[in-house]
C-alpha cells in the first residue's frame, strides 16, 4: 500500500501581513462610522430640543457620512472574510504538515465552519484552539498529546469580542427610514454605534491573533527541524 504523501507546508508571512494590514483598514473603516453614527445622534438630539436651524441639512449630510462609512466599512468586512478563509485554511494545512493528527475539525471546516448557521458561533473558535495547541513548538512531531496543550485565552476574547459586535446587525435603516420617530432612531443607531466599537477591537485582536499564530506555526516547524537535524548527527555519531 502506497504511503500517503506528506502534507506541504504553506508560507503564509505574505498573506499573514495583508490580512493585519486590512484588518487596520477595519479599524480606521470602524472608528469613521463610529464618528457617523454619533453625528447622526447628535442631530437627533438637536431635533429633540427644539434645535431646528439648519437641522434638515445636518441631518442629510449626517445620512450621507453614514452610508459613505457603511460602505467602505462593509467593503472592508468582504475583503477580510475573503482572506480569512484563505488564511485559515492554510493554517489547517500547515498544522497538517506539523503531523497534528487528528484535530477535532479539518482543513475543510476552516472553510465550512463559516457557514454553518448557529454553529459558526461556536466552531471556529474550537478550530482556532486547535490551531493554537497545534503549534506548540516543545510538542514533539507526531505526538497525540498535541491536544492536551494549553489553549489561548487571546482567541477567547477575540472570539467573545467578535460575537458581541454582532448586535450591529440588530440595528434596523430607521435612520433613513421618514417614518421613525426619533426614539427609534437614536435606538437604532446606538445599538449599530456599540457593535461596531466591538468590531474595531476584535479587528485589533484579530489582528494579534493572526500574527501570533502564524509565528507560533513558525517556530513550531522551526523547533522540529532542530529537533530532526539533532536526531540525524545523533545517528551519524
Amino acid at each position: 500500500m502506497a504511503r500517503a504523501e506528506p502534507a506541504r507546508w504553506r508560507d503564509q508571512r505574505g498573506l499573514t501581513i495583508s490580512l493585519v494590514v486590512v484588518f487596520g483598514v477595519m479599524l480606521a473603516a470602524s472608528v469613521a462610522l463610529s464618528i457617523a453614527l454619533l453625528q447622526r445622534i447628535s442631530v437627533v438630539h438637536d431635533f429633540e430640543a427644539g434645535r431646528f436651524a439648519d437641522a434638515l441639512q445636518r441631518a442629510d449630510d449626517a445620512d450621507d457620512f453614514v452610508g459613505a462609512a457603511a460602505a467602505g466599512f462593509g467593503i472592508t468586512q468582504f475583503v477580510i472574510v475573503v482572506l480569512f478563509i484563505i488564511w485559515t485554511f492554510r493554517a489547517a494545512k500547515n498544522s497538517e504538515a506539523l503531523e497534528r493528527s487528528n484535530p477535532r475539525l479539518g482543513p475543510g471546516w476552516a472553510i465550512g465552519s463559516w457557514f454553518v448557521p448557529l454553529a459558526n458561533l461556536v466552531l471556529p473558535v474550537l478550530l482556532f484552539q486547535d490551531l493554537w495547541r497545534g503549534a506548540t513548538p516543545d510538542v514533539p512531531r507526531g505526538d497525540p498529546n498535541w491536544r492536551r496543550a494549553a489553549g489561548s485565552w487571546l482567541i477567547g476574547v477575540w472570539w467573545m469580542t467578535w460575537v458581541l459586535s454582532l448586535i450591529r446587525y440588530g440595528a434596523s435603516n430607521s435612520g433613513l427610514d421618514d417614518r421613525a420617530t426619533l426614539d427609534e432612531i437614536e435606538t437604532s443607531n446606538t445599538i449599530a454605534l456599540v457593535g461596531v466599537a466591538f468590531t474595531a477591537v476584535a479587528a485589533v485582536l484579530a489582528a494579534t491573533v493572526v500574527f501570533v499564530l502564524a509565528r507560533r506555526q513558525l517556530d513550531t516547524l522551526q523547533a522540529q527541524r532542530r529537533a530532526y537535524a539533532t536526531a540525524a548527527v545523533g545517528e551519524l555519531g
